[in-house]
């Protein structure tokens, strides 16, 4: 009788293990935005989410990390637009993104270049989808259960910036695929403010 690996798991790996990334950990990440199908005068590309609430908008994003111990591991965070409680909401993330313009194109915070300023404007949130940049993993205790997500890009202006980017390259729309992992984005999408 032939064994089936359906019926016989002496040979099938163990399990992979899930445990959270640790907390301040920096990696190398690529950038993906769940569209959300959100479309305003302000925002028409459909990229942007509405919250089950209807209070805020925001960028639903998945982060793979490139290489390391984590590498294939997904981060999912929510980028805030638009906060009806608060209009820090929306510089915060600004700021975010801003951010991972400079990470991305390796862009000091104080170039104030032609070029410089002409890479940090986009056409549109699909501009942005794809990038490759440096982010610091944390872990958030608030809720029912911890979970890792992103709240700070690591910079040029960071020494550790170097160490992770290695060659900006792969920039330019390398297709990482979409959400798979266990966790899904929804678990992330919250009306929660970021401060």
């Amino acid at each position: 009788m032939t064994s089936n690996k359906w019926t016989n798991f002496n040979d099938a790996a163990d399990q992979i293990s899930y445990e959270l990334i640790p907390h301040k950990t920096i990696a190398k990440v690529a950038m993906i935005i769940k569209k959300g199908g959100w479309v305003s005068l302000e925002w028409p590309d459909g990229y942007t989410t509405k919250s089950k609430a209807g209070t805020s908008v925001y960028l639903a994003c998945e982060f793979t990390i490139l290489s390391g111990p984590y590498k294939n591991r997904k981060i999912w965070t929510n980028i805030g637009l638009h906060s009806d409680n608060s209009p820090k909401y929306g510089e915060i993330g600004r700021g975010m993104i801003k951010a991972i313009l400079n990470s991305a194109y390796g862009i000091h915070s104080k170039d104030k270049s032609p070029e410089a300023e002409k890479r940090r404007q986009i056409k549109s949130f699909a501009d942005l989808d794809n990038l490759t940049c440096v982010a610091e993993i944390t872990i958030n205790d608030k809720g029912e259960s911890p979970r890792n997500e992103i709240r700070t890009i690591i910079t040029p202006s960071n020494p550790k910036y170097s160490e992770y980017i290695e060659d900006r390259r792969d920039n330019f729309g390398t297709n990482y695929g979409t959400v798979n992992n266990k966790q899904s984005a929804d678990e992330v999408i919250s009306n929660e403010l970021p401060f």
